[in-house]
């Protein structure tokens, strides 16, 4: 019987990864359309775009405050556990629309009074603009749901597909047209509609139709939410502080440069941030016994895959960094060595922080929640000593510090518990991602004609893809 659940979270992992392979080629397109987004607007108007769009989304994490990530924990027991399959759904949506609506009313308010003005940073945004901005929250809230719901249901392909591919290449896509039909607000009326649209595609897809509902959220998904949620909003300015305190210390114009460098960069964040919800479930769904003899190898196959898929988009940032920032124009070369520093450490990210999907899949959400306060603590020292001194690269190394301080907590808390999660097969990847460093380090004092880089890159392709045929 749990030889037979082990083959069966095999081929869900297996049929997610194939998802995800195709989902990482479309991820493409939303960082490239954001970066000539850069590229038509200036780094000022760009930088302010971020600074906004990172704002609305950490907003909208406040208004569903973890019922999401709650949906993909609580869903898969329903059936278990003889409830109703759609118990949960439109009680933390309905919940979740409220709050944005009246965290949609406040800044609107604040719109009205100018109140945005008295930052210098955002002194330029009309009244306008910052009210579409805030309005952007409505439908965010509710992705936010659907998504977990369809990871709940074990369909992560949705959130896939339509919030991590669709939503985000929406949104440059919708504001590149409105500028050039000289339409006004394009960049924040760009984010509102791309929102909505998404928000339209997942309904006749879920299979729980829609409905108010007036009953109380179910108290195990609350219990679990609360802490995820926190953890989810502290999380959320953990990855977007690097991008606000260079606003706030050196200006927009910086803060596009590094929010161009963070796109690119977060190609392969990304990759590990789609495995998470793939992870969890499975993990969730494991007894005791399970966890002690498939969690290695279940563990195992997700680092590889996510460390292979990185590092195929990590071969090609280092090989080509010039040419991947000059879709934003010249002016965004900018201490390129910042590019390196956040590259690497999404790259040590993958192979590390899939951790913290297996201590949501064992209920440790408080834990989570603890690690990431002293994980956001870390951060905003970093940035607010380094920025000043060594500029855009000082940013990028608070990002690199809160990974790692992430890394060695969570492995060795779960060693503590007696958890042990990597086997032999991910050595040949760790051998890889050390290589790359190398290349990393020597290619600048070793420079390579073009055609000597796509051969490079071409090689080291082909040697990936062997690597995963010998050691899958």
């Amino acid at each position: 019987m749990l030889r037979n659940s082990l083959e069966i979270d095999k081929r869900f992992l297996f049929k997610s990864t194939l998802y995800n392979f195709l989902g990482t080629a479309l991820k493409v397109a939303a960082p490239v359309f954001t970066i000539i987004l850069a590229r038509i607007f200036g780094k000022e108007a760009f930088g302010i775009f971020i600074g906004m769009q990172l704002w609305m989304l950490t907003l909208s994490r406040v208004a569903v405050f973890g019922l999401d990530k709650g949906l993909n924990w609580f869903l898969p027991q329903n059936n278990v556990n003889n409830r109703p399959l759609h118990l949960g759904f439109n009680e933390s949506l309905n919940r979740s629309v409220i709050i944005s609506v009246i965290i949609f009313a406040a800044l609107f308010m604040c719109a009205i009074f100018g109140l945005h003005k008295y930052s210098e940073s955002l002194a330029t945004l009309s009244s306008t603009e910052l009210s579409i901005y805030a309005l952007s929250i409505i439908p965010w809230a509710a992705l936010h749901i659907f998504g977990g719901t369809a990871e709940g249901i074990r369909k992560p392909q949705y959130r896939m597909f339509i919030t991590d591919c669709s939503v985000y290449a929406f949104a440059p896509l919708v504001s590149i047209a409105f500028y050039f039909a000289s339409i006004p607000y394009a960049l924040p009326a760009g984010l509102l509609i791309a929102n909505v649209l998404g928000c339209l595609i997942y309904i006749p897809l879920l299979p729980f139709s829609l409905k108010i509902s007036r009953n109380k959220i179910p108290k195990e998904l609350l219990i679990y939410s609360i802490p995820r949620g926190f953890s989810e909003v502290v999380a959320t300015f953990l990855m977007r502080v690097d991008v606000w305190m260079v606003l706030l210390l050196l200006g927009p114009g910086e803060a596009g440069v590094y929010a161009v460098m963070v796109t690119i960069s977060n190609g392969l964040r990304t990759i590990r941030q789609s495995y998470t919800p793939i992870l969890l479930p499975v993990i969730a769904g494991m007894n005791k016994e399970r966890l002690n003899t498939d969690l290695k190898p279940v563990f195992s196959y997700c680092v590889n895959m996510v460390t292979l898929i990185q590092l195929a988009i990590g071969f090609f940032i280092v090989l080509f960094p010039e040419q991947v920032l000059m879709l934003a124009g010249k002016d965004f070369i900018v201490q390129p060595e910042t590019l390196g520093i956040l590259l690497f450490a999404h790259l040590f990210g993958g192979f590390f922080l899939l951790t913290g999907a297996v201590l949501n899949g064992i209920g440790k959400s408080l834990y989570t929640l603890k690690m990431d306060l002293a994980s956001l603590s870390v951060a905003f020292l970093v940035n607010y000593f380094l920025i000043p001194v060594w500029g855009l690269p000082g940013a990028a190394l608070s990002t690199l510090a809160f990974i790692l301080l992430q890394s060695i907590w969570n492995n060795v808390y779960l060693f503590k518990l007696n958890l042990r999660l990597y086997s032999k097969k991910v050595i040949p990847y760790m051998v890889w991602s050390i290589f790359l460093l190398a290349v990393y380090i020597l290619l600048p004092n070793f420079p390579l004609e073009l055609w000597q880089k796509i051969t490079f890159y071409i090689v080291a392709i082909c040697g990936l893809v062997a690597t995963w045929r010998i050691f899958r």
